[in-house]
């Protein structure tokens, strides 16, 4: 960008209630939430008078000891989704294990003020309101998420796009006024996406876009990088096992025990069931997106919530879920965004991509029958129950 000088990001606060868009809670009807089949099936929070304070979160601490020297907290944050975590404490007092669970919620809260542009005092909210033709000045975690998000875009060659967010609120008001958007429209709208459209600078972090207008929505990737946040505040409060869970994201690290993590894949059309059930003796991250919940309905048809960044239209193949899992080190926001672009490569190119960023994968699509069938990355199955089973 050459010695452009960079803009704060306070610099640009001007925006409408009007023009908010949907970001995180934009996708948590897609969301297949999982059951970590651990000590306790996931369900509704089991605190009482746990009352949302005014950025949505609940107040207090909700806390049980499932096995001994296991602590767990549940609530619903980022309007309603259900979250977890669960840690070894051996011999610590509930005071102790409380101070834990507070750490853990609060970063989720401060990670959600980032990334939630219902709320126009978001960092996504006042970059979106920002002139981005030139440099702007964005945090460390906004910056983490873009060069996230740059990776997923080169790697399924635009299928994964943050910048598509116009695409979003313009189906959300054909839904409206039930009238299918116009090519003219899709066309206007696409002249101002394009993650090739955006320069990332490192040092200091900052952003610009060669198109006036554009606008972000993380909801793709920034569930699955709040749980990496939080998990590293599990870990770095000397936590040597546990696991963080928002909705469809969960990340589990330590030994439990001579016991395997296991976590349980929803069934797409039985919510009484889980598919298949994936295991590791020590870390695992899953990520789960599903095309099976409140489709998009307009003149009696339904599309799918999920766009393609290319043609601007809803995704077409009849892909059932995704859930995408990794034993290494890759972060569950790069597991969160593949899954959202597997679902718009369709079940071959989306194994590919998997292969081509070295995580697993598992697609659940539907055939000419309406009959579900899977596939998966080869490696997948070593981890991986092969039966269905009720939930439990």
């Amino acid at each position: 960008m050459g010695d452009r000088k960079i803009q704060p990001l306070e610099q640009f606060v001007k925006i409408s209630r009007s023009s908010l868009l949907l970001g995180i809670v934009a996708a948590i009807p897609a969301l297949a939430v999982l059951a970590a089949l651990l000590f306790l099936p996931l369900g509704q929070p089991n605190a009482k008078n746990d009352s949302k304070n005014a950025s949505g979160q609940k107040s207090t601490i909700s806390l049980t000891r499932p096995e001994p020297d296991w602590w767990e907290s549940r609530r619903l944050i980022y309007f309603d989704i259900p979250a977890r975590v669960l840690f070894y404490l051996p011999n610590g007092s509930r005071g102790e294990a409380e101070a834990v669970a507070r750490a853990v919620w609060n970063e989720f809260e401060r990670i959600g003020r980032i990334f939630n542009p219902s709320d126009p005092q978001s960092e996504v909210s006042r970059l979106n309101a920002a002139d981005k033709t030139a440099p702007v000045a964005i945090s460390n975690e906004m910056h983490a998420v873009f060069c996230i998000s740059k990776r997923l875009w080169d790697a399924s060659s635009g299928a994964f796009d943050p910048s598509t967010a116009p695409l979003k609120k313009l189906w959300q008001n054909a839904v409206k006024t039930q009238q299918i958007p116009s090519s003219r429209d899709i066309q206007r709208i696409l002249a101002r996406t394009g993650f090739d459209k955006v320069t990332i600078m490192d040092n200091p972090p900052a952003v610009a876009c060669s198109a006036s207008g554009m606008q972000f929505d993380f909801g793709g990737i920034a569930k699955g990088f709040a749980v990496d946040r939080s998990r590293d505040v599990l870990r770095g409060a000397g936590i040597q096992a546990g696991m963080v869970q928002l909705g469809g994201e969960v990340a589990a690290f330590g030994s439990r025990l001579r016991r395997p993590w296991r976590i349980g894949i929803q069934h797409p059309r039985d919510m009484e069931k889980i598919w298949k059930t994936i295991s590791s003796p020590a870390d695992i991250r899953v990520s789960t997106s599903g095309n099976y919940r409140q489709p998009l309905v307009i003149q009696g048809h339904s599309f799918y919530h999920i766009f393609s960044p290319k043609t601007g239209r809803p995704v077409s193949e009849k892909i059932a879920g995704v859930t995408t899992a990794d034993f290494g080190g890759h972060s569950s926001a790069l597991l969160d965004g593949a899954a959202t672009a597997i679902t718009v490569l369709g079940t071959e190119k989306g194994i590919q991509l998997a292969e081509k960023l070295s995580i697993e994968a598992l697609v659940l699509s539907i055939n000419p029958k309406e009959q579900l069938q899977e596939q998966f990355t080869p490696n997948l199955p070593d981890n991986m129950d092969t039966k269905s089973r009720s939930r439990q």
